[in-house]
């Protein structure tokens, strides 16, 4: 099969002979229709998560086309998005939807399991979601993607009528604002850096974008909130000084959501401890809920979600290092680029 290999540090090679993925009794072998590119995907080829080799790509969907001789929850054929931490099953966070959290937890995609930069790739049965009839594969490539902020807000759940600040505006920040809007936020506030992401962040559903170049972020946050600051504020960057800005605009007895993930060699700032406690912020983090995968599909397949004006590039799977320079670079109009495999 066709396959992109990383196989040294910073490295992908094309193969067009790589053997068909073993299958195992309870997994299955998807022919991979679409594969979202991902930033972590560089993360990844750069060693961070562990050693080569390695096919990358954890947003994957397809068409069934193999099941171990176990698997009885799918059939041959079937259209599949990949949910994709694979864990050990057993254990107390396995059996409470929590698989992400165990302590054998790795992904597809990541060591030691090969992901969807391929024609085929083998999961678990337990990884599998049914696509919706009207769910096209590039919109179920990049669902994981959108998949994590939703997850984060499904699990501690939004008050309706909350007012909401999202910081950062790429698939997650996107992914965020969307969310807060299905849950009912009263008022959307986005922080963009460009001024051609202004359009962009409404198109998505923000109330007000605040050009953080040319606005001062937390007085503007407390002229939108009459000096309170919001319920909900949200960092989708991993930049410390976007954090530190996270904490500043959340109202007293708000939430603080911090899902972007600093650079292991970033200086972080002092967390406001004194801060978060007189002013009883709640402050959670998170990255996965695997309990979200169902009613997620549900919103894009109903366009309550949408995910397919996410979609800005699609490549050949020939052109792969191509879609992941996009991917680094983040020029002007881009959000996410898909793989047609």
């Amino acid at each position: 099969m066709r396959a992109f290999v990383w196989e040294t540090d910073g490295e992908l090679k094309f193969n067009d002979n790589y053997p068909y993925p073993e299958c195992k009794d309870d997994w299955v072998v998807i022919k991979v229709v679409s594969a979202g590119v991902c930033a972590t995907d560089l993360a990844v080829i750069s060693g961070e998560f562990g050693p080569p080799p390695l096919i990358p790509g954890h947003e994957i969907a397809g068409v069934i086309d193999k099941v171990g001789s176990r698997v009885k929850s799918v059939s041959l054929g079937e259209r599949v998005v990949v949910e994709t931490a694979v864990s050990c099953g057993h254990c107390r966070e396995c059996e409470s939807g929590n698989k992400h959290l165990c302590r054998e937890s790795s992904e597809i995609g990541f060591p030691p399991y090969n992901g969807g930069y391929a024609e085929y790739v083998a999961v678990p049965e337990n990884c599998i979601r049914r696509i919706p009839d009207n769910v096209s594969f590039d919109e179920a490539g990049i669902i994981e993607a959108a998949l994590c902020p939703f997850g984060i807000i499904y699990r501690y759940g939004m008050k309706p009528g909350s007012t909401v600040l999202v910081q950062g505006n790429g698939v997650a920040g996107l992914s965020f604002l969307q969310t807060a809007k299905c849950f009912a936020a009263s008022k959307l506030i986005m922080s963009v850096r460009r001024d051609s992401a202004v359009e962009m962040a409404k198109h998505f559903g923000a109330d007000v974008v605040i050009n953080t170049k040319k606005e001062d972020l937390i007085e503007r946050v407390m002229e939108e909130t009459d000096g309170l600051g919001v319920d909900v504020s949200i960092d989708a960057t991993g930049n410390s000084a976007v954090i530190e800005k996270t904490v500043k605009a959340a109202r007293s007895g708000g939430q603080v959501i911090l899902y972007g993930i600093p650079d292991v060699s970033a200086k972080m700032p002092e967390f406001p401890v004194r801060d978060i406690i007189l002013r009883q912020l709640t402050v959670v983090g998170g990255n996965c809920n695997q309990l979200a995968w169902d009613p997620l599909l549900s919103l894009v397949s109903s366009g309550q979600f949408n995910v397919r004006d996410m979609i800005t590039d699609t490549f050949p799977l020939k052109e792969a290092k191509a879609a992941l320079e996009l991917a680094k670079n983040k020029p002007d109009g881009f959000i996410k680029s898909v793989l047609h495999i």
